[in-house]
């Protein structure tokens, strides 16, 4: 072979890169167009898993149907007892109302089937599971909490119970969004043309029933609880009277809505 500079030129692959790198960058394409395919192939399968799982359908016996029917139709013949056995015609009585106040937490009823107890339901504001309301102690709640009695817990709460509910889980609704309370001046632009300016006024309007108690609701949301730290110590589908959980507990509520907060 000869050290002729000619030579060289002579023979050279013009823009021919060294072997090793040529063998780099076929190794990287070659990664590249296996992630590509794999990502691919994991797409493909997602897209048919979806398709799959909407076209099957969860196999349900019928006897898990007529259940939810029987449930249903012992809730709608427990309304009927109790509407018949409740003095609802007597609207000449003009004995003045009892303003005591009363909090009801729905404390059963994950899924209730029973239509009409469902609109009781959303009428007081407990939509779910341990929702919590304060009620006018009326005839008119009266009927509604004997309706739904069976999953619920209601009483008479202190002012230290209500105190605490406000502080601690008081929440307004502010432009039809759920807002937390961070502020007097809040509560001043929304109820201030009623006199409230600040917590302490809902609460003295709360616990006093006062004339401004409705527009107070309707600023604040259903307080949302959680279960008892202890759990429920009797059975929750047998009433307060009778050893139980549901039902009118009197002062009682008090204890339950702390062992909640």
């Amino acid at each position: 072979m000869s050290d002729n500079p000619v030579y060289f030129s002579r023979y050279a692959v013009p823009n021919k890169l060294p072997g090793k790198t040529v063998s780099v960058l076929a190794h990287r394409k070659r990664r590249i167009l296996q992630d590509k395919a794999t990502l691919e192939q994991k797409k493909r399968l997602k897209t048919e898993r979806i398709a799959k799982a909407r076209k099957h359908h969860k196999f349900r016996r019928a006897e898990s149907f007529v259940m939810n029917y029987l449930k249903a139709e012992r809730t709608a013949n427990r309304i009927k007892h109790t509407l018949r056995t409740t003095n609802i015609c007597d609207t000449n009585d003009s004995t003045q109302v009892n303003q005591k106040l009363l909090l009801v937490m729905r404390h059963a009823g994950k899924k209730i089937f029973d239509e009409t107890t469902n609109k009781i339901m959303k009428t007081l504001g407990m939509t779910h599971r341990h929702h919590t309301v304060f009620l006018e102690n009326s005839k008119e709640n009266q009927i509604l909490l004997k309706v739904i009695e069976p999953f619920v817990v209601y009483g008479y709460p202190s002012i230290a119970t209500i105190r605490e509910l406000v502080f601690k889980k008081g929440f307004a609704i502010v432009n039809g969004k759920k807002t937390p309370i961070q502020s007097n001046t809040m509560i001043e632009e929304h109820l201030g043309d009623k006199g409230i300016i600040c917590l302490e006024d809902i609460i003295h309007e709360i616990f006093t029933v006062g004339p401004n108690f409705d527009a107070v609701k309707g600023f604040l949301c259903s307080f949302l609880l959680s279960s008892p730290r202890d759990g429920w110590k009797n059975k929750v589908s047998v009433s307060y009277k009778r050893g139980g959980e549901y039902g009118d507990r009197g002062t009682g509520i008090n204890d339950v809505i702390q062992r909640c907060i």
